[in-house]
């Protein structure tokens, strides 16, 4: 019999392809063939000096001494499995992962991390593939049979949400070495996150969750903050992604504190926008009305009523849909599954581990002290369970209640405490919860004693950071907490000295982006507690006004950059930000006297809303601000923000609210005498006018316009009243006066490095040619427009070219691909809620008018609901080729 091998293992698993189904079409003769291939493998295994740990139905668990081993047992099993007969149960397909690691053997089963890498592996793989990790990989590399490979398929995201792996497919002249590409997490559209750390346990509740998802539409975990609730939902996610064809979506309300925008938070998640004349809820349902999706709702408790109504309607309009909630209460509404997320597994009594019997080999069966003891390694890599220190750590984890974030945070302490210190500590801490009644404490009390404990370890200096940290939202750059968080107390060159003393006591957290650096992030229960903190010691309205003036000023600084050159960039870090100009502008709504500054804010990043379609949110704020008594004086500040909130309502096809902020910033520039801003402003109301069909008023607007730009040598201003005059020139079919009027804004923008501009004076450019019978012209001005503008992050804007391209493609008589590209602009405008229309450029129009022909049949619409099925990416590289 084959001795367990121990220390450094390699991991050969196996399952067989498709035998829940081969099961059902075939019960009898599958229960032969299965008899067969355990036999088989098992002489294998036996041959190869394999270890057999543990068989789960038709799946086997084995562990080898050496990689050649494990590596000449799977390709002999494959050989095996090629020449016997199947035919019975429709052939029978086994795959294999290889993956070596250290692992702890004890009552005949294996424990540790490996295990869980190469079951991963194993997930990605399909029947009669071999995948082997990297690890493996380095072990044999020097010691290939011949006629045998590995081939690196390069670096994929297993279903562990942890790092990603190299893997490499086991070749052999002999037998298939074509698959289909990996059912790895890119596998299935999703936007599931990397996690910076390993999942530990949790097993039990994982196969409880997803046996769960199988029987409800509407599964909410719940439990207080710090159990695990999401990141048991994210990890549950990614091993159901093969389950939800049409994609796995997170949606974070964590950063949120308004039932309003519930609503946008999740149609932001899944690329929609708002509709002027369509409630956001209605493009939410049509979109996902048919589609077979998993989304998943976290931190739902603070917005609970509002997820709940939203979850109703969506799970009643849109049959294939399913929600994996969490939250610290349900949303008690039809159909709902609350599932509560206990604690991990503890031992139970910590106080007989050093005497029991085998207590030292069964303690890393519990969860909890896993997750210590994993954590500990983290921050100590020589930290390990031993007959001193498991009773400690048991001890430690029982009185945590096994919280899993409670947890962490007190391994964390190995650092600068001994497991003994940890235990006093928690005596001290948690009197209340080891001699008095449980029931007694409510158990969020724990996390919050928990952090009363990690606060008083905290020197004065660092007390005062730690609460001032609280003012941001989402991340914080070293350069923005020196400038707000400094004074009083705390000097700016201690700063980096004690952000550096918080983070090692993991009540900050660190997140490096190779173009814009370290951010540093703060979990939500802490930063609740630090919120407390602040307000307690009479500092928060200080310190909030300080937030807002440091990013009013960033964003009055980024303003002019993301117009001009390094937009690209620009529009980068003012993303990074998105969430602290959103916390700052609140401020300016709910502080006395800072409502002013809340308009200038928006103004300034009015750019950056519009290129990534932020127009609820930013158009329900100016709304606020413009009704707010404390932003009545008409100045100059009021009438840009105006002019902002115009532009973004025209661009969001809300053109009551356009004329009403355009009309008012008018007559504030007239009254301040600020011709630049009369220019303006007249513009937009001609081309508003214009869009509305009033032709003549529209006409003496923009002459108006024209005359008073003309004497300010103001470049961008000329081309913005060209541009509507250019329009207005198409829709009286002068073709080549508009042409040649954008062509001069084109090239201006692009000298100004105005790239968003730049490519919407490019689509005009291309309409233009088009009518003209310039067609590679037009093709070369709107593969910019598309590409370019996807580039910049702007996803809402493709549907204009897509459309464009469609046009041309009627006009050259490519009926079909015209079709497909007709097909994919209107995906395009129902996934980000635009109003499903026709082209709507003067020259476009023109151009399907001139083209005629016979648009219509059977072979048009399939192309056009092919060309629906499209993900934008697919849509522009059809569209921009030459393909028929």
């Amino acid at each position: 019999m084959t001795v367990a091998p121990t220390g450094t293992i390699t991991f050969l698993f196996s399952d067989i392809e498709g035998s829940t189904k081969k099961w059902d079409q075939h019960p009898d003769a599958m229960q032969v063939a299965l008899g067969k291939h355990d036999r088989m493998l098992r002489e294998i295994f036996a041959a190869c000096s394999g270890y057999v740990f543990k068989t789960i139905g038709d799946a086997f668990c084995v562990a080898f001494d050496t990689a050649q081993w494990a590596l000449a047992a799977a390709l002999e099993c494959q050989r095996a499995l090629r020449d016997a007969d199947w035919r019975e149960v429709g052939g029978l397909r086994v795959r294999m992962a290889l993956h070596t690691g250290a692992a702890e053997h004890r009552d005949g089963d294996y424990f540790g991390q490996a295990l869980n890498r190469t079951a991963r592996i194993l997930s990605a793989a399909h029947g009669g593939q071999v995948l082997v990790s990297l690890p493996t990989e380095e072990l044999l590399r020097d010691h290939i049979p011949q006629g045998v490979s590995l081939r690196h398929l390069g670096e994929h995201r297993l279903r562990d949400l942890a790092r990603p792996e190299q893997l490499y497919q086991l070749v052999a002249a002999d037998l298939p070495s074509e698959f289909g590409g990996l059912r790895s997490l890119e596998s299935v559209a999703n936007n599931l996150p990397i996690q910076l750390s390993t999942f530990i346990g949790r097993e039990r509740e994982m196969a409880e969750v997803k046996r769960a998802l199988g029987t409800t539409r509407l599964l909410t975990l719940t439990g207080m903050g710090g159990t695990g609730k999401t990141r048991l939902s994210l990890q549950v996610a990614a091993d159901v992604l093969d389950h939800y064809p049409d994609g796995v979506w997170l949606v974070e309300f964590a950063t949120i504190d308004d039932d309003s925008l519930v609503l946008e938070t999740v149609a932001a998640a899944l690329n929609l926008r708002q509709e002027a004349e369509r409630p956001l809820t209605s493009t939410l349902t049509q979109f996902l009305r048919d589609r077979h999706l998993l989304l998943i709702l976290d931190n739902c408790e603070h917005v609970v009523a509002a997820c709940a109504r939203l979850s109703e309607v969506l799970l009643r309009a849109c049959p294939r849909l399913s929600i994996l909630a969490s939250s610290r209460e349900a949303m008690s509404i039809a159909g709902e599954t609350a599932w509560p997320v206990p604690p991990m597994s503890l031992p139970d009594d910590w106080r007989e581990i050093s005497t029991a019997p085998g207590a030292l080999e069964r303690l890393g069966g519990h969860e909890a002290v896993r997750l210590f003891a994993e954590r500990a390694r983290m921050v100590r890599p020589a930290f390990h369970l031993n007959a001193e220190t498991a009773p400690l750590v048991a001890q430690i984890c029982w009185r945590l209640d096994g919280i899993p974030l409670a947890i962490e945070l007190a391994a964390s302490r190995i650092r600068v405490l001994t497991l003994q210190q940890i235990v006093d500590r928690l005596d001290d801490r948690f009197h209340l919860l080891t001699t008095g009644s449980r029931n007694a404490v409510p158990r969020q009390q724990t996390l919050r004693l928990l952090i009363d404990w990690s606060h008083d370890l905290l020197s004065d200096p660092e007390r005062r950071l730690f609460r001032r940290l609280s003012v941001f939202a989402r991340g914080r750059t070293l350069e923005a907490i020196e400038a707000i968080c400094s004074g009083a107390g705390v000097e700016e060159f201690e700063i980096i000295d004690l952000l550096t003393q918080l983070v090692d006591k993991s009540l900050v957290y660190v997140e490096k982006h190779p173009r814009h650096g370290a951010r540093y992030f703060i979990l939500e229960s802490i930063w609740d507690y630090a919120n407390e903190k602040l307000a307690d010691a009479g500092e928060a309205e200080a310190f909030r006004i300080r937030h807002l003036d440091y990013f009013l000023n960033f964003a009055i600084q980024a303003a002019p950059k993301i117009r001009g050159h390094g937009q690209g960039e620009w529009l980068e870090t003012v993303g990074q930000e998105e969430f602290n100009i959103r916390f700052a502008v609140e401020a300016a709504l709910e502080l006395p006297g800072q409502a002013p500054k809340g308009l200038q804010m928006l103004a300034a990043t009015q750019r950056y809303v519009e290129v990534r379609g932020l127009f609820k949110e930013t158009g329900d704020s100016f709304a606020r601000l413009f009704s707010h008594s404390d932003t009545a004086l008409r100045d100059e500040r009021r009438a840009a923000a105006l002019a902002a909130a115009g532009r973004l309502a025209w661009v969001a096809d809300d053109l009551p609210a356009c004329r009403r902020y355009q009309e008012e910033a008018l007559s504030i520039y007239r009254e301040l005498g600020l011709p630049a801003g009369i220019a303006r402003a007249l513009a937009d109301l001609g081309y508003l006018a214009f869009d509305q069909g009033e032709m003549t008023h529209a006409s003496a607007l923009v002459e108006e316009a024209a005359a008073w730009a003309a004497p300010l040598g103001d470049r961008r201003l000329t081309a913005h009243v060209q541009h509507v005059q250019a329009v207005f020139a198409a829709a009286a079919g002068d073709f080549r006066l508009a042409y040649d009027l954008d062509a001069r804004n084109l090239a201006m923008y692009r000298e100004e490095g105005d790239t968003w501009q730049a490519i919407i004076m490019a689509w005009a450019v291309g309409a233009n040619a088009a009518a003209l019978g310039e067609f590679k012209v037009a093709h070369e001005h709107l593969r910019e427009c598309l590409q370019v503008g996807i580039e910049l992050g702007n996803r809402w804007g493709a549907s204009y070219p897509l459309d464009a391209f469609a046009v041309l493609a009627v006009a050259e008589k490519k009926y079909t691909r015209a079709a497909r590209l007709m097909g994919a602009a209107e995906a395009q405008r129902l996934r980000s809620g635009l109003v499903p229309q026709a082209a709507d450029h003067p020259a476009l129009r023109a151009v399907l008018t001139a083209a005629g022909g016979d648009f219509q049949g059977p072979a048009v619409d399939a192309a056009r609901r092919e060309g629906g099925s499209l993900s934008l990416e697919a849509a522009t590289a059809y569209a921009v080729s030459d393909e028929e």
